[in-house]
């Protein structure tokens, strides 16, 4: 029996993990954008082929040290770079614990003499309360404007910082 349970240990260890990240209270998580999911959005079909506009991008993660508390203090800050062909590109970053909404930010980027610029969310949200705890949290980033505006503007960064602290 102990032979098996090592034999599983092992197995398990050396196997590459997929883990989605975890946020400790106190400390600060980064985000990249191979830690979201793209969410898709039907658009068109081109020559008989099905083509998808990515609508949002979302990562959702475990949080620890959150037991007994009653309210938290949130900052979410960081940069998302889109390559889009025409006109601003513009975000709405959702913020939420344990499925419930702590907050939401718009923000515009500009697009200068052919150059796109920077989207730049950021939500603070000092003591905010948590009647229902905070097991999990969830960042979505949703494009703006029309699923043809959504289908050609492109995301090719995305670097978010994530801190949640509470006041003892």
């Amino acid at each position: 029996m102990y032979k098996n349970l090592l034999m599983t240990f092992l197995l398990g260890c050396s196997l590459p993990s997929l883990a989605l990240p975890t946020i400790f209270l106190g400390d600060q998580v980064s985000l990249q954008q191979q830690d979201f999911t793209e969410i898709t959005q039907f658009y068109k079909t081109e020559n008989g082929v099905n083509k998808y506009a990515v609508t949002a991008y979302e990562a959702e993660f475990e949080t620890y040290g959150t037991v007994g508390m009653s309210q938290l203090n949130f900052e979410l800050t960081g940069e998302v770079a889109a390559s889009w062909s025409s006109s601003n590109f513009a975000i709405t970053t959702e913020l939420y614990c344990a499925n419930s909404l702590i907050s939401s930010d718009f923000y515009e980027g500009i697009r200068y003499q052919q150059v796109s610029y920077l989207v730049k969310p950021q939500i603070v949200k000092p003591r905010h309360p948590i009647p229902n705890g905070c097991s999990r949290l969830k960042i979505r980033l949703n494009k703006a404007g029309s699923l043809s505006r959504q289908y050609f503007t492109r995301v090719i960064n995305i670097n978010l910082r994530m801190y949640m602290t509470a006041d003892w």
